[in-house]
């Protein structure tokens, strides 16, 4: 889905120290993703292989930005050689992806520490989290 232009970004931003923390990535990658959406559209573009910029434009706004940012953040992983999960926002930031090999190891790492896990969490949040309840 990206361009060779676009993982020659990425590399730019992860040489510029865009991965001290899993957090801190997810906040950039949204700022920038932001800020091109907003006043450079026609550079952003060219982040992404032809194709997959048609398909994108062609969605609605929000999925497009949406989709904009989880290859960005694929991008990312791919950069780092996808690295072992290690933490909280680093699995989170996997999830983000909406890659399902991605996802697979995001659930292998959730088994060895489910309090860490981003989905108990998210589960606890909508209050859906019944099996906890019932255990407490």
């Amino acid at each position: 889905m990206l361009s060779p232009k676009g993982r020659e970004e990425i590399q730019r931003l992860l040489e510029g120290g865009l991965v001290e923390d899993w957090a801190e990535a997810e906040t950039t990658l949204r700022n920038v993703t932001r800020m091109l959406l907003t006043t450079r559209p026609d550079l952003l573009r060219l982040y992404f292989e032809p194709q997959a910029w048609r398909e994108i434009t062609s969605w609605p706004q929000k999925k497009a930005a949406n989709a904009i940012i989880a290859a960005l953040r694929t991008g990312v992983v791919d950069a780092l050689g996808r690295p072992e999960i290690v933490n909280r926002d680093q699995a989170r930031f996997y999830l983000l992806c909406f890659q399902d090999d991605l996802t697979e190891r995001v659930d292998h790492w959730c088994r060895d520490h489910p309090e860490e896990c981003p989905r108990r969490a998210a589960r606890e949040r909508r209050g859906l989290d019944h099996d906890h309840d019932a255990d407490t």
